[in-house]
């Protein structure tokens, strides 16, 4: 009966420290991206671009003006920070890399209309509101 007990014990505390060790290295994980999604955008000068391309896509720019009067205070994320984190939360690791791979090769308007129905499936109404708000702040605030 003593060894049940010690192995146990043992086992919990190997399951918290397991559990805790996977969650700090996910936060640090989370960090790190967010951080160099930041300093990524703002060196490279990706606003201009971003905006320009925004501009040249009527449907596109029509589709993110839909945040331009939304109240942020109201809207479960209110930063980039968030928005960056929330992204990561709800698509896969794999989506990741292929939004970021056909970003990197240049996007058609028609991949940008499949990867907003992406988001679409992935998001609630008020986490979508609060992206094309936070999008058309950056881009136009």
């Amino acid at each position: 009966m003593r060894f049940m007990k010690r192995l146990f014990i043992t086992t919990i505390i190997l399951g918290a420290v397991g559990f805790t060790g996977y969650y700090l290295v996910n936060k640090y994980l989370e960090d790190q991206a967010v951080e160099y999604v930041e300093n990524d955008f703002v060196q490279n000068n990706d606003l201009a671009v971003a905006r320009e391309y925004v501009n040249s896509s009527p449907a596109l720019k029509e589709y993110i003006q839909e945040g331009a009067n939304a109240d942020l205070t109201e809207l479960p994320i209110q930063t980039r920070e968030e928005a960056t984190r929330l992204v990561m939360k709800k698509l896969s690791l794999q989506e990741m890399q292929q939004i970021q791979s056909k970003a990197a090769n240049g996007m058609t308007e028609g991949e940008v209309l499949e990867l907003i129905q992406t988001f679409e499936h992935k998001l609630t109404d008020e986490e979508l509101l609060a992206l094309k708000a936070i999008i058309y702040q950056e881009l136009y605030g």
